[in-house]
């Protein structure tokens, strides 16, 4: 059982080549469960102004075809079953009703002013349309190698139009973030985002971002003939952990806006 929303992929969403980039795909999936907590109460306001806040932990998505510019899609989602103080959610795109997108993530609620985790029996979201977790190829969970190399490539200062309510960079944008340091990203596209939360970036803070290519069995990701590995730090310590699989582009713009 899931509820679903409709869209229309904008004309500002695609890269270069006409695919979706990764944070507005993400966006897509995450704009849906809001308007599922608007709709099936409690909504995002009602839990904030009792001091409750959910805070995305671990994120897994994986691309079977990218998305373009005016296409018209349905996406899907649902709460899975709680356990303990994580709440589990998955997510599914389709296009013509087909399956071009899944995913699965798992949220703390967390007091925004005390730091508190909230456990399942104290947020009532029985409301919310609920169903068993997908079953993706990538993990759910990873590790780096110990003896992966990373090397430094960019920083990022996070600034007032990037941040949430909680007064930190939205989650969204971290996938774009990282994205954007992948070498000749311009010739590739993106099959699968698999991202490690770990410590939030406030207002004004500034973010290294190190980068690896760990052996792409590492993803899981079936269709990935490369593999990025990042890991970003705020204050010395681990922000987020982040494998982000790539492939040639297989589809490329022409003169009329064709893809062939």
């Amino acid at each position: 059982m899931e509820y679903t929303e409709k869209y229309e992929i904008g004309c500002h969403d695609a890269d270069k080549n006409n695919n979706i980039r990764p944070t507005i795909l993400i966006r897509y999936m995450q704009e849906t469960a809001n308007h599922q907590m608007r709709d099936r109460k409690p909504s995002y306001y009602d839990l904030f102004f009792e001091g409750k806040a959910f805070i995305v932990t671990r994120m897994s998505v994986q691309i079977y075809d990218q998305l373009h510019q005016y296409d018209h899609i349905e996406v899907g989602t649902w709460r899975c079953p709680d356990k303990g103080a994580t709440f589990p959610r998955c997510y599914v795109i389709r296009r013509e009703g087909k399956v071009v997108a899944e995913g699965y993530s798992e949220w703390a609620v967390v007091n925004h002013e005390t730091g508190r985790l909230w456990r399942s029996s104290e947020v009532d979201i029985s409301g919310y349309e609920t169903d068993e977790p997908l079953n993706l190829d990538i993990p759910k969970k990873f590790h780096f190698p110990k003896d992966l190399e990373f090397r430094k490539a960019g920083d990022h200062h996070v600034y007032y139009s990037e941040t949430d309510m909680n007064g930190h960079l939205t989650n969204t944008n971290y996938p774009d973030m990282v994205w954007d340091r992948i070498p000749g990203i311009t010739e590739k596209e993106v099959t699968s985002i698999n991202i490690r939360f770990m410590k939030e970036a406030p207002l004004d803070s500034d973010i290294e971002i190190y980068m690896a290519e760990p052996e792409i069995s590492l993803s899981g990701d079936p269709v990935a003939r490369e593999l990025y590995g990042f890991k970003t730090k705020v204050t010395g310590k681990t922000n987020i952990e982040c494998l982000m699989g790539v492939r040639p582009v297989e589809n490329v713009l022409v003169e009329g806006g064709l893809r062939v």
